[in-house]
C-alpha cells in the first residue's frame, strides 16, 4: 500500500515538471515574437518620416513655384493703357556723363549796397528790420546831427544876407537907371548880390550832396540807395554812430553768384560764358548758371581752380550761403547700354527694373535686379552695367504702380 502511494507521487512530480517545461517554452516564444515586432516598428516610423519629408519638400517646391508666380504681375493691354504703363526697349545709346562738385551761392557784390552815414550823429529812429525788403529811397533810420544843425543855420544866415543883397541891388539899379546914383554904387551892389547867391548855392549843394534836407532841423535821413533785402544791420536806437560806419547792407537777391572749386583735370572743360547746371541739395531742383570768371592761376598746394558763375535762375529757394552741387558735363558722350531712369525702382533696397514678357493674352512683369552706372546730365537716361540685355522690354513709365502691386501681393501672401 505504501509502495503504491509513492508510485503515484512520483508520477505527479513528472507531470508537473513537463508542464513547467512547456510553460517556459511558450513564454520564451512569446518574448521572441515581441522583440521581433518591436525591432520592426522603428523602420516603419522611418519610412513614414521619410515620406513626410518628401511631402514637405514637395510642398516647399510648390510654395517656391507659387512665390515665383506671385512675383510676376500679369496685365492686359487695356490695363496697361488705363494705368499709364508704357514699355521701352533696352538699347545702346549715348550717355553724356556729368560730374558733381560742391558749390556755394554767394551774394553778387555788384548788386549790393553798404549804407553809411555822411555825418556822425545820434540814432533817433530805426524804421527797418533785418531781412526786410526795402525800396530805393526808403528811409531806413533818422540821425540827429550837430554838424548838420550848424550847416543849416549857416544856410539860413546866408539866405537872409542874399535877400538883403537882392534888395540893395534892386534899389541901386533903380537909382542908377534914373541917374541919381553913380554907376560904381550899382556895380558894388550887383557884385554883392552875386556873391550872396554863390554862397547860398554852395551851402545848399553841400547839404544835398550829403543827402541832408535843407530844412530838417538837424535830422539826417538815412535812405536806401537801391531796392533789396536788409542782410546786415548794425545800429540800435539811442546809440551814437560815426562818419562812414557801415550801418546797413542791402542785397539784391534776384541775381546771385555761384562759386566752386574744380580740379585741374576739369580745366579744359570750363570756359567763360559756358552754361552749367546746379542742383539744390534741399529740393533736388535743377537751375542754370553761366561761367563768369576763372582764377588766372590754380592753387599752388591743391592744384584746384576757383570758378565763379552768374546764376540765371530766379527762385525763392535760392539764397546766399546755400550749398548746392554743380553738374559739369563731359564734352563727348559715351556709348553704353541704357534705360530710362523713370523705370528704376528700389525693391528690398536694391535697384530693380520690371522686365516685360508676352504670356498668352497678357504681358507679365517680373522685377529684375540691375547694376547701374552713370546718369545722363539731363537725368533722363541711366547706364546699365549688368542685369539686362539689349532688346529686352521693360516698364519705362508707371513702374511705381507695378511696385505697389508687387508689395500688395507680398503682404497678402504673408497673411
Amino acid at each position: 500500500m505504501l509502495n503504491l502511494k509513492k508510485k503515484r507521487l512520483n508520477q505527479q512530480g513528472r507531470i508537473s515538471q513537463k508542464f513547467l517545461m512547456l510553460l517556459a517554452i511558450g513564454i520564451t516564444a512569446l518574448l521572441s515574437i515581441g522583440v521581433w515586432w518591436l525591432s520592426q516598428k522603428p523602420s516603419t516610423n522611418e519610412n513614414e518620416h521619410g515620406h513626410a519629408e518628401a511631402e514637405e519638400h514637395a510642398g516647399e517646391e510648390d510654395h517656391g513655384e507659387a512665390e515665383e508666380h506671385a512675383a510676376a504681375i500679369a496685365l492686359t493691354a487695356k490695363q496697361l493703357t488705363e494705368q499709364g504703363i508704357e514699355l521701352a526697349t533696352v538699347e545702346l545709346g549715348p550717355i553724356v556723363k556729368s560730374t558733381a562738385y560742391p558749390a556755394k551761392l554767394m551774394v553778387n557784390t555788384d548788386r549790393q549796397a553798404h549804407v553809411a552815414p555822411a555825418f556822425a550823429g545820434h540814432v533817433e529812429a530805426v524804421y527797418v528790420e533785418l531781412g526786410q525788403q526795402v525800396k530805393k529811397g526808403q528811409v531806413l533810420a533818422t540821425l540827429l546831427v550837430p554838424d548838420l544843425v550848424d550847416q543849416q543855420a549857416d544856410l539860413q544866415v546866408q539866405q537872409a544876407n542874399l535877400e538883403l543883397a537882392r534888395q540893395d541891388y534892386e534899389r541901386e539899379k533903380k537909382l542908377w537907371s534914373e541917374g541919381i546914383s553913380a554907376k560904381q554904387d550899382y556895380q558894388r551892389a550887383s557884385n554883392a548880390y552875386q556873391q550872396a547867391q554863390i554862397q547860398v548855392r554852395a551851402t545848399r549843394s553841400r547839404l544835398v550832396a550829403f543827402g541832408a534836407e535843407v530844412t530838417s532841423q538837424g535830422r539826417y535821413l538815412l535812405k536806401a540807395p537801391i531796392a533789396g533785402v536788409i542782410s546786415q544791420k548794425d545800429l540800435v536806437l539811442g546809440e551814437n554812430v560815426q562818419l562812414a560806419d557801415q550801418l546797413f547792407v542791402i542785397d539784391q537777391l534776384d541775381q546771385l553768384w555761384l562759386e566752386f572749386i574744380a580740379p585741374s583735370s576739369e580745366f579744359a572743360e570750363i570756359v567763360p560764358n559756358q552754361s552749367i547746371e546746379f542742383k539744390s541739395l534741399q529740393t533736388g531742383n535743377l537751375f542754370k548758371a553761366q561761367i563768369q570768371s576763372l582764377n588766372s592761376q590754380a592753387d599752388v598746394q591743391t592744384g584746384r581752380l576757383q570758378v565763379r558763375a552768374k546764376v540765371l535762375s530766379n527762385a525763392v529757394e535760392l539764397r546766399p550761403n546755400l550749398m548746392v552741387n554743380v553738374q559739369l558735363q563731359q564734352q563727348q558722350a559715351q556709348q553704353g547700354l541704357r534705360i530710362l531712369a523713370s523705370a528704376v525702382q528700389k525693391i528690398e533696397g536694391k535697384d530693380a527694373v520690371f522686365v516685360a514678357a508676352q504670356h498668352e493674352q497678357k504681358i507679365e512683369f517680373v522685377p529684375q535686379t540691375v547694376s547701374l552706372g552713370a546718369i545722363s546730365s539731363d537725368g533722363k537716361w541711366v547706364e546699365v552695367h549688368s542685369g539686362l540685355e539689349q532688346g529686352q522690354q521693360y516698364a519705362a513709365q508707371g513702374s511705381f504702380l507695378l511696385k505697389s502691386e508687387l508689395e500688395k501681393g507680398e503682404a497678402s501672401h504673408a497673411h
